[in-house]
């Protein structure tokens, strides 16, 4: 099995990227992993995930990063970052959100393409990590999910990396 990513994401940033208009998903890391790889959609159970219908706590999707940009620090509070306003579109990120985020850190802006949502969601159990006797470790620094036997009961905070069972 290829290691692949599952990333965790709010419902209202699942919407926008399911309707094409969020191309660019911005993180404080990036996977060990050369580009092109898999990201599995992880939808959070935000406030708006009841719009959703049945979509919040699963796998939805899936969508392949065939890159990462390196969005370079800012060089003073709320300063700007080292970015074209196109790219920063692409997030559909308002004024100052980079910013609140990455409180002047370099980010990450990884590139969705070949976004696939699927008719039925997965469940996280239908996951593994991929790491031999990984229980109770961590692939990420956010403290990203814990399995059972290899499979995932809870999502990460930001990402991890899995396997999807066949």
């Amino acid at each position: 099995m290829a290691k692949a990513v599952l990333i965790s994401i709010r419902p209202e940033w699942v919407e926008k990227i399911a309707r094409g208009e969020k191309t660019v998903e911005v993180r404080k890391t990036r996977p060990k992993l050369d580009t092109p790889f898999k990201c599995y959609i992880y939808c959070t159970q935000g406030n708006d995930a009841r719009r959703l219908r049945g979509s919040w706590g699963k796998v939805i999707g899936e969508f392949i990063c065939d890159r990462v940009e390196t969005i370079k620090a800012a060089t003073e509070p709320y300063g700007i970052y080292d970015v074209d306003d196109y790219f920063v579109a692409q997030t559909r990120l308002v004024d100052g959100a980079l910013w609140d985020y990455g409180k002047g850190a370099a980010l990450y802006g990884w590139h969705i393409s070949k976004l696939e949502i699927y008719d039925t969601p997965k469940k996280l159990s239908k996951f593994l990590r991929p790491f031999e006797n990984c229980i109770g470790k961590v692939c990420d620094e956010y403290g990203c999910a814990y399995c059972e036997n290899g499979h995932i009961k809870r999502p990460p905070q930001s990402w991890c990396y899995v396997e999807e069972l066949k």
